[in-house]
């Protein structure tokens, strides 16, 4: 079976705040003249076997939510890209 590196970006949801974006927007970018709305979040980088692209997206976000990567209420999980893996 094929392997996919799947990455998938866990931030915080729209209406939650974000401390850490909000202290690198004041002090990068706010400082460099440069206006700009910043959102921080970790990205993960997963390898696993899947029978398509869409397959192990699918189940690379379905394991980030079983495992609890992020808590529900205030983060948001996403399939950022998918790639094959040799």
């Amino acid at each position: 079976m094929p392997r996919y590196r799947v990455y998938l970006h866990i931030g915080y949801l729209p209406h939650i705040k974000d401390p850490e974006g909000e202290t690198i927007r004041r002090e990068l970018f706010e400082r460099a003249g440069i206006g700009a709305e910043v959102r921080a979040g970790k990205c993960i980088a997963l390898v696993l076997e899947a029978g398509g692209p869409e397959e192990a997206g699918a189940k690379a976000l379905e394991a980030a939510k079983a495992l609890r990567l992020g808590n529900p209420h205030v983060h948001a999980i996403e399939v950022l890209r998918v790639e094959p893996w040799s």
